[in-house]
């Protein structure tokens, strides 16, 4: 799958001149049959579509969504700041907007925008402090504003569709919540194996993962199998036995050897998650009133995350909690083949809340 804005943008152009879905980031131009034409078709289009200039030399040195992407980075790596990442743009529906876990990366959620069919745009919102100089947000009341702030550029108003994955699930909650105060209207709010903020101060204290980092690259680590089906080789025990900064760069190197990032991604990336986390852990949040709408809680069915089976969603809701138990874990009830599942019972839900 696409691992940033520049790669998503790129696909969609590869899939375009093509006229075919689902290409590799590494795969190349030519074994996917392309011919000199098409090559030319498409550097005009990159060249268009970013308003940077691509020679048709700097394309032959490795015809690849990849390169392509690391020229384009090496000139301005601003698209990656962006907050709004739509990950799939067309069709007519009411967009469904998609809040990411503690990683910041909506891309994540790239299968799902491909199963939920060409006509539901789907959008997600990226966790400000990932890319960038900009520090995250202390308070989900405000990383939830700013989001309102970016959703409403896509449209202007209710009934909106929301969800959020992980820590995303609050901060989901806390955008329908100042809508809910605004008077608009929330018609899906779907959460995706989310500890529910009624029970974080309980959650948190057992968790050991933020102060011991080398648990934390482990976290990411496993992660990397199931969004991009790579084993990156990290061992605890060599961690361990590296000062902070050389875990840091040992790490990085990891994942960018065997794909989880691009070549060019720099070390600074998982810093940045790692205060994606800790703000989000530390924030402290606490819902101010409870949600007057349904709230859909997928559940994954193997999740070690999640430790019940609610996980006190029920208490946040005025309404009978939507409970669906899904296939998979924490991370792979969104990635193949379990989350064809997933779009399933999210397109079930915006059925039953009959907007338009």
């Amino acid at each position: 799958m696409p691992r940033d804005s520049y790669e998503l943008r790129l696909s969609r152009l590869w899939s375009d001149v093509l006229r075919r879905d689902g290409v590799g980031m590494k795969e190349d131009f030519f074994a996917l049959g392309g011919d000199r034409a098409t090559a030319e078709a498409l550097v005009a289009a990159i060249s268009a579509r970013f308003d940077t200039p691509l020679s048709m030399e700097a394309f032959l040195e490795a015809p690849t969504i990849e390169h392509a992407g690391c020229l384009l980075r090496a000139r301005s790596r601003k698209l990656n700041e962006q907050p709004l990442i739509p990950l799939q743009p067309n069709g007519s529906k009411r967009p469904f907007f998609f809040l990411p876990g503690g990683e910041g990366a909506p891309l994540n959620a790239y299968a799902l925008a491909r199963w939920m069919g060409p006509d539901q745009p789907l959008y997600g919102l990226q966790t400000r402090g990932l890319h960038g100089e900009r520090p995250p947000f202390e308070r989900i009341e405000d990383m939830a504003a700013d989001h309102l702030a970016t959703l409403r550029t896509v449209q202007p108003r209710g009934p909106y569709l929301l969800g959020g994955h992980c820590s995303g699930g609050m901060v989901a909650l806390e955008m329908a919540l100042q809508l809910q105060r605004n008077g608009e209207q929330v018609a899906v709010l779907a959460v995706f194996d989310a500890w529910s903020p009624a029970n974080l101060s309980l959650r948190l204290p057992n968790e050991t993962f933020l102060d011991d980092l080398v648990e934390f690259y482990s976290i990411v680590a496993a992660g990397f199998r199931y969004w991009f089906d790579v084993d990156v080789g990290l061992k605890s025990d060599e961690m361990r036995a590296l000062d902070p900064r050389q875990r840091i760069t040992h790490f990085m190197a990891l994942a960018r050897k065997h794909g989880a990032y691009p070549p060019d991604e720099p070390d600074a990336r998982i810093e940045h998650i790692l205060a994606l986390y800790r703000a989000a852990s530390d924030s402290g949040y606490v819902p101010a009133e409870r949600f007057r709408g349904t709230i859909t809680f997928l559940r994954a069915i193997d999740s070690k995350f999640c430790e019940t089976v609610t996980e006190g969603w029920e208490d946040l809701t005025t309404q009978p909690l939507r409970l669906r138990m899904v296939q998979g874990n924490h991370v792979s009830l969104l990635t193949e083949p379990h989350v064809q599942e997933v779009a399933n019972e999210l397109r079930a839900a915006i059925a039953e809340a009959r907007v338009s």
